[in-house]
């Protein structure tokens, strides 16, 4: 071996091992003087003591949390709400104004555009877009009317409130907090309506961080795994939902070959128990949105729980064939028809 490396050759590969190595160092360490910078610019806050931030889905989950921890922070925060219940609750926890506003309604949304305008007087400090539904279901039996309102409430919304405040965001140099989804990363089998307006926000937001940049304006995206909210906890009692109405618009289409109410109420049970011992504090998600709102440098992306930072990280970098494959195994259930042989 000693002779071998006294050669010109051998030589040669141990530079070349040498010099791979000293560069593989010097990337780790770079990385690592990165990642402490990144910290330490996190670590500073803006003061938002009376500011005017709006926060959308506050009846409920990350948005009501959302919007009590700014609250407590001296924000005044327009909590936009659904029903009239959460309305209430959140006026009673310090919101300034609490409209209950269907985001379905075109109208209803340009108006509390306009009436925000009016009562931040064209100064806004922040949006957080936390408003949205899943109806989830297999293909299948998903009505084309789930996959519109979905898309009204999750995205056109978000959207349409956006464009609208924008002179009040670039005057205050503000933060627009969309918060998706790890399924806005990687798509899940059962859920395509909400997936598919969560990939519809991953877009928006790419386009929207870079035009409004000069403007001082930062645009984050929030992605959470499955928290312990309303929406994410009657995730699987919903597919009963969009297969009842398929039902009735379909009653006797070959859907049910492949997904019979039978199967459907025992994948519902099995799934059910499985989704309480995966989901998560919300907390983890509430932080990484006030962060976004708060911090005087937030990071364009927040990676939300255990889960959003391990597994799904992984099927969203990894090879598409990979994520397939996981998907198919873990979470795409067999039909019936396939398991038994039987045909259409």
């Amino acid at each position: 071996m000693d002779a071998l490396l006294q050669q010109p050759c051998g030589t040669w590969v141990l530079w070349a091992f040498s010099i791979v190595g000293a560069g593989v160092w010097a990337g780790v360490a770079v990385l690592g003087l990165l990642k402490l910078r990144s910290l330490w610019r996190q670590r500073g806050e803006r003061d938002i003591d009376g500011a005017f931030i709006v926060v959308t889905g506050a009846d409920s989950g990350l948005g009501q949390a959302s919007m009590q921890t700014l609250v407590r922070r001296g924000a005044r925060v327009v909590a936009c709400c659904y029903t009239d219940d959460g309305a209430t609750a959140a006026l009673d926890a310090g919101a300034v104004w609490a409209p209950v506003v269907d985001f379905t309604d075109e109208s209803a949304v340009g108006a509390l555009a306009r009436q925000v305008d009016d009562l931040c007087g064209g100064s806004l400090t922040a949006v957080v877009h936390s408003a949205g539904i899943a109806l989830p279901g297999f293909v299948d039996y998903q009505p084309l009317s789930f996959f519109r309102r979905v898309m009204e409430v999750n995205f056109f919304a978000a959207v349409h409130l956006t464009q609208r405040w924008l002179p009040a965001l670039r005057r205050a140099r503000g933060r627009v907090v969309l918060v998706s989804s790890v399924d806005g990363l990687v798509s899940l089998p059962g859920n395509a309506p909400y997936d598919a307006s969560k990939f519809a926000v991953e877009a928006y937001a790419d386009a929207l961080r870079v035009e409004l940049d000069d403007a001082g304006v930062v645009v984050s995206v929030v992605n959470p795994a499955t928290m312990k909210t309303p929406l994410a906890m009657q995730f699987f009692e919903q597919h009963r939902v969009a297969w009842d109405e398929q039902q009735k618009l379909d009653p006797d289409g070959s859907w049910q070959v492949h997904y019979p109410r039978s199967w459907l109420d025992a994948y519902v049970d099995l799934n059910t128990a499985h989704l309480e011992r995966i989901a998560q504090d919300p907390q983890h998600a509430v932080d990484d949105i006030v962060h976004a709102v708060c911090a005087k440098h937030p990071r364009p992306r927040y990676l939300s729980g255990t889960l959003a930072k391990t597994l799904f990280y992984a099927l969203w970098v990894g090879p598409e064939s990979f994520a397939h494959a996981f998907k198919k195994a873990s979470i795409q259930p067999p039909s019936p028809s396939t398991t038994s042989g039987g045909s259409v």
